[in-house]
């Protein structure tokens, strides 16, 4: 080899970055490697050759020289990818969407921060367009993981305070992800100082009706779900529950009648509610004071147009 082709062979080498971004697909295996070398997992979930976003979050940020220094010591690099493409490995999608569903993963891109236990200790969702960007809320992640790893050395009330204050570091968002930590605090709390017994079981109680409302095939089974719901239901879920019996009284009402037990649904639905203002009370009685009138808009409104 020419003495000019070593130096531009050398040149190049020494302008490579010195660490090349690998991503890992085996979750387990990228907790090992991450407690190995003490450090967190990042995992990128994506739809790599449909989401858009997915693909400039890549380019822009993940695959450049500037991530892969900035990533270097700090994570193991995982992706969790659910393409299109029918050849994609259809064993490695299922564990994908298995994993998915297990953080609660919503939408496209994610980039989630876990630790080698299992945690999901923060991130972000969508799109941000530099490395900078990016880093805060990764950065953020680490101490809450840091956080975890000093609750590993308390015991008791101690501990419990320290698993509390990484719960509530995490961004509000991405709290839902969490479910490994939140159950582990709600297993160690069982007066519920933290609330957040109580909170599950409000997202609990919502949830169950969500389901119990996809499957209504009728008005009827929708109204005796959401009344089966207010029977055990939390003060704080009520107002919404009968909100949405008030839709749905009023939206399907075939009578004068209909109509004023959908109005009285939702005078209890604003009762029910501390929130509500007496501005918002003033407003539904104006909107409502003529239910004659409300009964003939909804008429028309179901007349089909010429």
């Amino acid at each position: 080899m020419s003495r000019k082709l070593i130096c531009a062979a050398a040149l190049l080498t020494a302008l490579l970055p010195s660490w090349a971004a690998e991503w890992m697909t085996d979750i387990e295996a990228a907790k090992a490697k991450a407690a190995a070398e003490n450090k967190a997992v990042l995992v990128d979930f994506t739809g790599s050759d449909w989401c858009g976003w997915c693909i400039r979050l890549r380019k822009q940020v993940l695959d450049t020289p500037a991530f892969e220094t900035y990533a270097k010591d700090k994570f193991v690099l995982m992706e969790v990818d659910v393409p299109q493409n029918p050849k994609f490995d259809k064993e490695l999608r299922a564990r994908n969407e298995k994993l998915c569903e297990q953080y609660g993963v919503q939408g496209f891109p994610t980039i989630m921060v876990i630790t080698p236990g299992g945690d999901a200790v923060g991130g972000f969702s969508g799109f941000l367009p530099n490395v900078t960007e990016a880093a805060k809320p990764l950065d953020a992640a680490l101490a809450t993981a840091a956080l975890l790893r000093k609750a590993e050395t308390q015991q008791g009330a101690e501990q419990l305070a320290t698993l509390a204050q990484a719960y509530k570091s995490i961004p509000e968002a991405m709290q839902p992800n969490a479910t490994a930590l939140r159950q582990r605090i709600i297993a160690l709390d069982p007066h519920d100082t933290t609330g957040l017994g109580h909170q599950q079981r409000l997202q609990l109680q919502r949830g169950e009706l969500m389901k119990e409302l996809s499957d209504a095939t009728s008005r009827e089974d929708a109204l005796a779900a959401i009344d089966k719901a207010l029977t055990t239901a939390e003060p704080e879920n009520k107002p919404g529950m009968l909100q949405l019996k008030f839709q749905i009284l009023l939206m399907s009402a075939q009578s004068l009648d209909d109509v004023n037990t959908a109005i009285a649904t939702g005078r209890e639905a604003l009762d029910n509610d501390p929130a509500a203002t007496p501005e918002a009370r003033q407003k539904f009685d104006a909107v409502f004071a003529n239910p004659e009138a409300v009964f003939e808009r909804l008429q028309r409104m179901r007349t089909p147009k010429k």
